[in-house]
């Protein structure tokens, strides 16, 4: 796939997430980092912070990035692979990279594709967008939100048709225009600053329409990602960092412990439906629930710890 058709809808995918209140990214970081070229390490890393700190319930979003900035490398690092294993993302290369933020771009873009995918990030940011016009969105599919980003273009249009009318005419017709335009005539700057508004909602909903026509373009190259290989120097590097049996028996462990947890859940679940008395089956739940927490910090920590 060439550069020319997958530019455009990455710099969709850049414009969209810039409009939500993310650190500015370009296509030239995306394409370096397919390479594995150093100089798109660090942004990814903050974009992959930004990512995981994403809240679409807020009207406006900001990240702190002086905490970025000013919290060591080495802490943001670890917080960050915490938190992905603790969603499931445990691939051995990526809880490798080092902690100093300046090698293994190829494997922080893989992992940014995953959070796309796995957080719904375009998704949450259409219902986002859209909350101004319904308290549902958070409920429709995918396939309901891009019929309301269209009927939202549609509407928006109407308007700023009938706004662009208002503004070119010096004594409008009562018979052609609502008492508000024309009460809205005689503010002519308002007009100016509804048009501008009108025409920034429009350019996000149209990036989210156009993202949803040629998404599968980028799942495309995402997947040529994964088949470029990296560098013969970092893969060596990262193989004498991982120690495999090891890993393999904490997975095992950890498994094993898992079920334990699991079986007593059960157990308690009987418990609960048999007993009328379910106060001390809510703190022996949420003993279990703190040790299951417990035994994955664990051997996160023991696996940053081995492979440090």
């Amino acid at each position: 796939m060439s550069s020319e058709q997958v530019r455009p809808v990455i710099e969709c995918f850049c414009q969209i997430l810039s409009l939500h209140g993310f650190s500015m990214i370009t296509f030239e970081t995306f394409q370096l980092a397919k390479f594995n070229q150093n100089q798109s390490t660090l942004p990814l890393w903050r974009l992959i912070y930004e990512m995981l700190h994403f809240d679409d319930l807020a009207t406006s979003q900001t990240f702190d990035n002086d905490k970025f900035t000013e919290t060591p490398k080495g802490v943001i690092v670890d917080q960050i692979k915490r938190d992905l294993f603790n969603r499931g993302y445990t691939y051995e290369h990526f809880l490798s990279l080092d902690p100093n933020m300046q090698t293994g771009s190829q494997q922080l873009l893989v992992c940014v594709g995953w959070l796309i995918y796995h957080l719904n990030l375009i998704d949450r940011c259409m219902r986002q967008s859209l909350t101004s016009i319904s308290d549902d969105n958070d409920k429709t599919d995918k396939s309901e939100l891009i019929e309301q980003i269209k009927q939202t273009f549609y509407s928006n249009s109407k308007i700023r048709s009938r706004l662009l009318a208002l503004d070119r005419i010096d004594n409008p017709d009562n018979r052609r225009f609502s008492s508000f335009e024309l009460q809205l005539h005689q503010y002519p700057h308002l007009i100016s600053k509804y048009i501008s508004e009108l025409d920034e909602e429009q350019h996000k909903l149209s990036l989210f329409l156009f993202w949803n026509k040629h998404e599968n373009i980028f799942w495309k190259w995402m997947e040529s990602v994964l088949d470029q290989p990296s560098t013969s120097v970092e893969n060596d590097q990262l193989a004498d960092k991982i120690d495999y049996r090891y890993l393999e028996a904490e997975k095992q462990k950890f498994n094993a412990a898992v079920d334990t947890l699991d079986n007593a859940l059960v157990r308690l679940e009987h418990l609960w439906i048999s007993n009328d008395d379910h106060t001390l089956i809510e703190r022996d739940v949420s003993t279990i629930v703190a040790s299951i927490d417990q035994q994955i910090s664990s051997l996160f920590q023991q696996l940053l710890t081995n492979n440090h």
